[in-house]
């Protein structure tokens, strides 16, 4: 059963995520020492934007904000409060718990993991709180 979602939080949701991406892996936070975990060469990427992955990451974000919202009805998560308390068991359950999967088996740093984890972590709480104040 899909519920009534306000489309433009789900927009303002993701748009707010991707700003958050581009933050967390931009020089002001973690881009080097993600890509020294990563092994990418910083020339690599010298000025290139991939406008491509980006594209696709805009969407694969604004369906997770879309289920965010679903999800935030079905629960009763109202106001921004609830919205971070949906988002921090959303987290916790969904992302926190599967991206730990390749660090046990992989061989994956945890510092990668603490990176990829904690950007994840604020994001979806800020799109559950965004999107749980405009309910």
């Amino acid at each position: 059963m899909l519920v009534e979602v306000n489309y433009l939080a789900v927009l303002i949701a993701t748009v707010a995520s991707f700003v958050i991406g581009w933050a967390w892996y931009s020089p002001l936070l973690f881009v080097k020492p993600w890509m020294k975990l990563r092994g990418v060469d910083p020339s690599v990427m010298d000025g290139k934007m991939p406008y491509g992955i980006m594209a696709v990451e805009f969407v694969t974000t604004l369906i997770v904000a879309y289920f965010i919202a679903e999800f935030a009805a079905w629960v009763g998560a109202g106001s921004a409060v609830g919205g971070l308390l949906l988002g921090f068991w959303i987290w916790l359950g969904f992302y926190a718990t599967t991206m730990l999967g390749p660090v046990l088996w992989e061989k994956v740093p945890l510092k990668l993991y603490a990176i990829s984890a904690g950007r994840w972590f604020v994001s979806i709480l800020v799109m559950a709180a965004i999107i749980g104040a405009w309910r």
